[in-house]
């Protein structure tokens, strides 16, 4: 048995930890940049509170807020230039996915010259600006793996970069941050949270540490995801999903995710549709895809479902998990079809395609490596 595990951020998890970011941003400097979304940050109040809490340990800061959902390269690009322009010394990724992804991005960016978008796949390590990540859903897990993931608007490749030190050297997990998000976002980066854990399971690349991981991380959302969909002001589901959501980040760094993510990032990139409901819209044929070679892995997701499966077969027991997780995504009030996301018939062989050239070492790492017809049959399946 061969595994490697290298997790290096600072995790710092608890309520109201956001006031104590200038407290760790001051051993990296006086000059910050933080990065975060176009209003949602502003709204609740969350960049306030980063604000003073820099402006009381006597760190500057510049504001980059032009990041969107699904993050553009030559937005990214924009972020370098200003960090650049601003000589900051610790960058500060305040939000979602979107935010932590690009900050990683801009800090990895300030020290190389081009592009970011001449930067996907894996990056050596070498010089990059301390990173600080506050996330603001419980969904991506950024704050706890290395991955930025994007999208090149001239190409639509939507893909990933990482590098030894793109890992934040602090993470805070603030679960408060996470009781404004709006009912559809706690729904969509929810199940991003379960997907990360079931794909690191059932990826090629599994192994003895993401193992419980991931196993611990699909069962806080499943006793959580539903509550907080439907109390989210109420701090008691909104803390075990920020748990799950950096655990199975940690489970993705680890053992990466699969084929769900590979055929979810096309969607992503050509209609802009949320992450988390391009990963459940294709989920369930992608899983039926995999079966038998997935069947005694899902299996154990089945009991995890609560499904009694002594008396049954190991592929029974899989396509009662699969049905589980399909009501579990309709209770959220998620398409599982990707029609419902805008997709036509006539769009799948582009999709293929894209998926094909840019998400190879997701379909690979995936229990059963789909080929290109095989993708196209999966997404029409989906349909």
């Amino acid at each position: 048995m061969d595994f490697e595990f290298f997790m290096p951020a600072h995790l710092i998890f608890g309520l109201g930890k956001i006031k104590d970011t200038g407290v760790y941003a001051k051993s990296f400097g006086k000059n910050a940049l933080i990065v975060t979304g176009k209003s949602s940050a502003k709204k609740t109040g969350h960049l306030d509170t980063v604000a003073k809490s820099l402006e009381k340990e006597g760190v500057n800061w510049t504001l980059f807020d032009e990041v969107e959902p699904n993050p553009l390269t030559t937005t990214i690009d924009k972020g370098i230039t200003l960090a650049r322009n601003s000589k900051v010394d610790v960058i500060i990724g305040l939000g979602g996915g979107s935010a932590m992804d690009s900050a990683k991005a801009i800090a990895f960016g300030v020290k190389r010259e081009g592009s970011i978008a001449n930067y996907f796949g894996p990056q050596p390590a070498g010089d990059v600006l301390p990173i600080i990540l506050i996330p603001t859903t419980a969904g991506t897990g950024s704050e706890a793996n290395n991955y930025s993931v994007m999208t090149n608007p001239e190409t639509s490749a939507k893909k990933s970069f990482s590098s030894p030190d793109t890992f934040a050297k602090v993470s805070i997990i603030d679960p408060e941050l996470t009781l404004t998000v709006p009912k559809k976002v706690t729904a969509s980066t929810g199940i991003d949270v379960f997907f990360h854990a079931l794909e690191s399971y059932l990826s090629k690349r599994s192994q003895p540490i993401s193992k419980p991981l991931a196993f611990e991380a699909m069962k806080l959302v499943l006793d959580n995801l539903k509550g907080a969909y439907e109390h989210g002001d109420k701090i008691e589901y909104r803390e075990p999903m920020a748990w799950a959501s950096t655990i199975a980040g940690m489970a993705i760094n680890l053992s990466g995710t699969c084929g769900i993510h590979g055929l979810g990032h096309p969607i992503s990139a050509y209609y802009n549709i949320a992450h988390g409901e391009t990963l459940a819209a294709v989920s369930l044929a992608f899983l039926r895809f995999s079966l038998p070679d997935a069947s005694p892995k899902l299996a154990k997701v089945a009991e995890l479902f609560g499904i009694d499966t002594k008396d049954i077969s190991e592929n029974e027991a899989a396509q009662k998990a699969i049905k589980a997780l399909e009501e579990f995504i309709e209770d959220l009030g998620i398409p599982t079809k990707i029609s419902a996301l805008g997709v036509k018939e006539e769009d799948i062989d582009k999709l293929a395609q894209n998926a094909y050239e840019n998400a190879s070492s997701n379909l690979k790492s995936s229990p059963k490596f789909p080929s290109l017809e095989d993708v196209k049959k999966i997404y029409r399946d989906s349909l």
